[in-house]
């Protein structure tokens, strides 16, 4: 056996050596992936050290403090394969070297290893606090990566530990950069028990001036993402989403673990599985944009004047201050079902499965002959009825009567149409974009304010005359934003 392992070992140091020469030769970092005969030779080695298991594990965490070769990289994976606690202490002292590389990987391996990791992590971080040294670079060694690390092991032990790092992190001026960092490591644990501790630390420091960094910011952005993790959390989530959040879509091959099929990653399907909330503000360079989803195409039956008929149709959804509507249209006529709440939605989707009584949300109908909202007097009627075994969108009007029959088909396409809205309510994620847009947009009056000259004198302000120009156009009404203050309007008709 021991010639096995002198034999892996001198492998990996002749692999070193030639990853190093490069590195040598190279200004910037060398990745030996890029090196196709290096890529090989590193599988090789890592596979034939993985292999030997518990017998390498002493000699590779000598490898760990050699920060100037590679051989402290593949070590540091290797020892995450084998998973053994011996490993932990040399892995915890090489997340605490200047070497990010290495403390990425060697945090990567002691999350490999787990809950045997907790208590090592724990002690150190606090030596670290009880007891500071100063590192290699004349800096005192801080506990950023082993807090991180310890973060995303989901023990009771992490969690409790960092609830005592609160208590202390709060009592001085000096944790304060310490206690925005731990901010944003509690959604790693999962725990929305922290939410209301979070929310007093957000309340505290709101309005704190000289703090080196936002604790108020960081602890309320925690308190969204844990309130996100809630709501995808709750139920078996099937919703019409981008692949960019869906958990069966690999996001290094780009393609869905469904359908087998490469997809991009802003594409929208039915088969989405969210494991984290839209965000368009970092996706909007591959399409996704919640305000604009795609529609969904869709064969149905309609009657129209006594008229059986049977066209395509498009499914769309639109959002704007606060409300929203789900439509059915085709190039004749339209079906807008109106919500402003997740009630409304869930009403809606119950009565659609037939589990609910009624749907009391507003009904609106569109006229695309005569391009625009046929006008609901008293005698007419409009509404969702069931049917028997399909529901039907209903006109009755003094013009014209229309029937649009959805039967189950046409129902399981709206279902997840209408858990998307449900889910886009319920993580704030048009309340979060809307946010996006406004700080673009006060960021952008600001530098237009730093180009101009300055006015000799201050004018007070004033209630503005508002001057409005065309935002966003749609078939049923256009969205109009005042060019001064920003302000916007919707006009139906």
């Amino acid at each position: 056996m021991n010639k096995t392992v002198d034999e892996a070992l001198c492998a990996l140091d002749h692999l070193c050596d030639m990853i190093d020469c490069r590195q040598e030769e190279l200004e910037e970092y060398f990745h030996p992936e890029s090196d196709e005969k290096l890529a090989a030779d590193l599988i090789s080695v890592k596979k034939r050290l993985t292999e030997l298991d518990e017998v390498v594990v002493e000699p590779l965490t000598d490898y760990l403090y050699d920060e100037e070769s590679y051989g402290c990289i593949i070590a540091a994976d290797v020892l995450g394969e084998i998973g053994s606690p011996v490993a932990i202490p040399a892995l915890i002292d090489a997340i605490e070297t200047d070497a990010d590389y290495l403390c990425e990987t060697a945090s990567d391996a002691l999350l490999k290893i787990g809950a045997p990791a907790v208590q090592p992590l724990i002690d150190r971080i606090s030596d670290r606090l009880d007891n500071p040294e100063i590192g290699e670079y004349r800096h005192k060694i801080d506990i950023v990566y082993t807090l991180g690390t310890l973060s995303e092991i989901r023990d009771p032990r992490s969690f409790g530990f960092m609830v005592e790092l609160l208590d202390r992190f709060e009592g001085g001026e000096d944790h304060l950069l310490n206690l925005s960092y731990l901010c944003t490591c509690f959604y790693d644990q999962h725990n929305p028990e922290i939410i209301p501790r979070l929310r007093a630390i957000a309340e505290k420091y709101k309005d704190v001036s000289r703090t080196p960094t936002n604790i108020s910011v960081e602890a309320e952005d925690t308190i969204m993402r844990l309130g996100v993790y809630q709501v995808i959390g709750s139920e078996d989530w099937e919703i019409y989403g981008c692949c960019r959040i869906c958990e069966n879509y690999d996001r290094g091959e780009g393609v869905c673990l469904v359908s087998g099929n490469h997809e991009p990653r802003g594409n929208f399907c039915f088969e989405c599985r969210p494991n984290d909330a839209f965000d368009c503000g970092t996706c909007s360079l591959d399409g996704c944009n919640i305000f604009d989803i795609p529609s969904v195409d869709i064969d149905l039956k309609y009657r129209r004047d006594g008229e059986e008929l049977v066209d395509r149709f498009r499914i769309m959804t639109d959002y704007h201050q606060d409300s929203g509507f789900i439509g059915i249209e085709n190039n004749l006529i339209e079906f807008n079902f109106t919500f402003c709440t997740v009630d409304d939605l869930i009403e809606l989707k119950e009565f659609l499965k037939g589990e609910g009584d009624c749907f009391s949300g507003g009904v609106r109908v569109f006229d695309h002959a005569a391009d625009r909202f046929d006008p609901v007097v008293a005698k007419d009627v409009v509404g969702l009825i069931r049917q028997g075994d399909y529901v039907a969108a209903v006109y009755k009007g003094h013009e014209f009567e229309v029937e649009l029959i959805l039967d189950s088909a046409a129902i399981s396409t709206l279902i997840p149409v209408i858990d998307t809205q449900r889910f886009l309510l319920l993580c704030g994620s048009y309340q979060m974009l809307a946010g996006f847009y406004a700080i673009q947009e006060a960021v952008s009056k600001l530098g237009g304010l730093m180009d101009s000259p300055a006015s000799e004198e201050e004018t007070p302000e004033s209630e503005c005359d508002h001057e409005f120009e065309l935002l966003k156009t749609h078939k049923k009404y256009t969205v109009h934003k005042c060019v001064k203050c920003g302000e916007t309007k919707k006009e139906f008709g």
